[in-house]
């Protein structure tokens, strides 16, 4: 998933400098001179990992006595400056705080953690986080999507659970000025979602079986294809799904032009904010076949192998690891730790906690898999996506996208 939506959302509240530290005039992107009394940090510009980075630097220098540089760069930009500093094996970065789909285009120049303690972590954040047996960060946060509704509109007893209930709602719902949901079919959004629904029909792997072969073509995923073939060709959804994905949804739904909607966990609480607590309510993503299940888009804070001060980095990230539940005060209101999502779901306004908790607690919530062609198989998918709601064969689309991303490899 594409994180452009942090940058949206957060743009604002980021504005200012994007350095901390005292009297640093060397450019963060550079190649620099080891400084034990100092570390530079690469993060998403707009994003919570740029807030809290700020927020929590001159604590960590109280404590450390080292100071943090903050080099935040465009979601668009930060593959590329990482790649070219690591095939120029410049110690630009100690740390970088990661998508989790560059992990394994990167995992030699990351260094492992595999001592830390992960017993809170989240569900599924210590396997997608661990590569050939190594652990490469720390979890910051991770998103799910959930499904978030009109409670002034659905009673908790009518609140569904599995396709076939969702659908029969969706229909329910319908009125001339409000569909009963969306159908996200644009980018990775799209794929996110088609990987979802893959989950629920009982995909084991995704896009890549146990062996590594391509899986796109079993049951599960023509299953999944369908069902949002057949919600984006049903007259309770809007009719322009293909140009739809998270954004847009959450617009349709805080204006009130659809009832409900499987979006990332933190649209809850914007949309509690736009639409007040007692209209939005939100629920365990929906189950399928094989019951409830998402694929996740976390992130880590690793320790580059680069980095001539590999020892204050690693207590960096495990200082910011400390300081997860602060996540939980930004706007998205995600974060990585259990114990942390827990607490929050006891204060009212963070109940999306908890149907994220049940979420990725399920058997069938995977991530996506671990391999450095991962931007060029989401094409692929996109693809796929994008051609079955316009009307293509779905079995033959999923054939030709088999024997392509095959042709990628992993």
């Amino acid at each position: 998933m594409k994180k452009k939506i942090f940058s949206i959302m957060l743009a604002a509240a980021m504005a200012g400098t994007m350095v901390v530290g005292c009297g640093s005039n060397n450019s963060a992107g550079g190649s620099r001179k080891a400084d034990k009394n100092s570390i530079t940090v690469l993060v998403e510009s707009g994003s919570p990992a740029e807030a809290l980075a700020k927020e929590t630097a001159e604590a960590f220098k109280e404590e450390t006595g080292c100071e943090v540089t903050i080099d935040a760069v465009a979601y668009t930009g930060m593959y590329d400056k990482l790649s070219t500093e690591i095939k120029a094996k410049q110690a630009a970065h100690d740390v970088a705080c990661m998508d989790v789909v560059w992990l394994a285009a990167f995992a030699d120049a990351i260094e492992a953690v595999n001592d830390a303690d992960t017993s809170d972590f989240l569900p599924t954040l210590q396997e997608s986080g661990t590569i050939n047996g190594n652990l490469l960060g720390y979890p910051m946060w991770v998103n799910a999507k959930i499904l978030i509704y009109r409670k002034d509109l659905i009673p908790e007893e009518k609140v569904p659970t599995t396709w076939e209930e969702y659908q029969t709602l969706a229909r329910e719902l319908k009125t001339d000025d409000m569909s009963g949901t969306t159908v996200f079919g644009s980018g990775s959004d799209a794929v996110c979602s088609f990987l979802d629904f893959a989950c629920q029909a009982g995909a084991e792997g995704l896009v890549f079986d146990k062996d590594g072969n391509v899986n796109i073509t079993d049951q599960a995923y023509v299953d999944a294809l369908n069902f949002m073939v057949g919600n984006a060709g049903a007259d309770y959804t809007p009719a322009d799904s293909l140009a739809t994905a998270a954004t847009e949804s959450q617009e349709l739904f805080t204006n009130g032009k659809t009832a409900m909607q499987l979006n990332w966990s933190h649209q809850y609480p914007a949309a509690v904010k736009a639409l007040g607590a007692d209209k939005v309510g939100c629920a365990p993503m929906i189950g399928g076949s094989a019951g409830i299940g998402a694929t996740t888009g976390p992130w880590y804070e690793c320790v580059m192998k680069n980095s001539e001060n590999k020892e204050m980095a690693r207590k960096y990230v495990e200082f910011m690891y400390g300081h997860n539940a602060d996540y939980m005060n930004l706007t998205l209101k995600i974060a990585g730790r259990t114990s942390v999502y827990e607490e929050a779901g006891k204060e009212a306004g963070n109940e999306h906690t908890a149907a994220v908790l049940e979420t990725l607690s399920a058997p069938q919530s995977q991530a996506r898999p671990m391999v450095t062609t991962w931007s060029q198989i989401e094409e692929v998918l996109i693809g796929v996506v994008e051609s079955s709601l316009g009307g293509a064969d779905v079995n033959a689309t999923l054939e030709a996208a088999k024997t392509e991303i095959e042709s990628i490899g992993r």
